[in-house]
C-alpha cells in the first residue's frame, strides 16, 4: 500500500512539476502577436489567388503588416478595403485609378478555325497543337478559359461567340490575363470607353483570309482621331489611353467594325 501511495505521489509531483515548467516557459517564449494581423487578414478576401504577388492572403496580411506591401496591393480586395488597411497601418492611401480588364479580340464566330480539335477543352491546351486551332494567329481561341478561372463571374459570352468583361463585376484581379495563351487580355482604366478589339499583328491581306472583322491597318481612325491618340504598330491600330477623349470618331470610320464603345 505504501508502495502505491509513494508511485502516486511521485507521479502528481512530476506532473506538477512539469506542468509549472510549461506555464513558466510559455511565458518566456510567447510570440507576441500584433492585433493589427488578425483584422488585415479578415479584411482580405480569402481567395488565396496570388494576385498580389504572395502566396495567399495570410502571406499578404504579414507583408502589409511589415510594410513590405501598400495598402493597395490587392487587385481584389475593393477601395473601401483598401482604405481600412491603410487607416490601421496609419497610412494615406492615395486616390486609386479604377480599372478593369479588356479582351482584345472580336473575332469570334467571325474567325476561321484551322481544324478541327477534340482535345481537352481549355484555351492552353487548344494552344498547343500546329499554331493554335483559331486560325488567326493572335485571335481567340473560344475555350473560355477566362470565364472558368474568373472567382467574380465577370466575363460572359456574347452572341457572336466572344468573351466580354463586365466592369461592373471585374475587381482587376488579373487571373483571365495570366491564364491567357495569346494575351489578349489587358487590364486597363475604367474611364476609357473606346477600344479596338483586335490584337492581329499580321499584315491585311492575311487578316482578311482568316478573320472577317480583323484589323488591316488601313490607318482611318489614325487620321481621324482629333487627339492623335491612335498609332499603328506592327500592323494594329493601338489607343493610349492617356490622350484618349472617347469622342468615338474613330468607330465611325473603321471599315471593319472592330472599333468599339464600351
Amino acid at each position: 500500500m505504501t508502495a502505491i501511495l509513494a508511485a502516486v505521489f511521485t507521479i502528481s509531483g512530476l506532473g506538477l512539476i512539469f506542468g509549472l515548467g510549461l506555464a513558466i516557459g510559455s511565458r518566456i517564449f510567447a510570440v507576441s502577436i500584433d492585433p493589427r494581423l488578425e483584422k488585415i487578414e479578415e479584411l482580405l478576401p480569402h481567395l488565396n489567388c496570388g494576385a498580389c504577388g504572395y502566396g495567399g492572403c495570410s502571406d499578404c496580411a504579414r507583408a502589409l503588416l511589415e510594410e513590405e506591401a501598400e495598402p493597395a496591393i490587392c487587385p481584389v480586395a475593393s477601395p473601401e478595403t483598401h482604405r481600412e488597411i491603410a487607416e490601421l497601418l496609419g497610412k494615406i492611401l492615395e486616390e486609386e485609378e479604377k480599372t478593369t480588364a479588356r479582351i482584345f479580340c472580336r473575332g469570334g464566330y467571325d474567325a476561321a478555325r484551322r481544324y478541327l480539335y477534340e482535345g481537352i477543352k481549355t484555351c492552353q491546351a487548344a494552344n498547343q497543337i500546329g499554331g493554335g486551332v483559331s486560325a488567326c494567329d493572335y485571335g481567340c481561341l473560344r475555350y473560355y478559359t477566362c470565364q472558368k478561372v474568373c472567382p467574380f463571374e465577370a466575363i460572359g459570352i456574347d452572341d457572336r461567340g466572344n468573351p466580354v468583361v463586365d466592369p461592373e463585376l471585374c475587381r482587376s484581379c488579373g487571373l483571365c490575363v495570366r491564364h491567357c495563351p495569346r494575351d489578349l487580355i489587358r487590364i486597363v482604366p475604367s474611364k476609357s470607353e473606346v477600344d479596338i478589339r483586335c490584337s492581329s499583328r499580321a499584315k491585311g491581306k492575311t487578316v482578311v483570309k482568316v478573320c472577317a472583322v480583323g484589323c488591316i491597318a488601313c490607318g482611318k481612325c489614325v487620321k481621324e482621331c482629333p487627339v492623335e491618340a491612335i498609332t499603328l504598330e506592327d500592323n494594329l491600330a493601338r489607343i493610349d489611353y492617356d490622350k484618349c477623349v472617347n469622342c468615338g470618331k474613330c468607330i465611325e470610320v473603321c471599315p471593319r467594325n472592330i472599333i468599339s464603345r464600351v
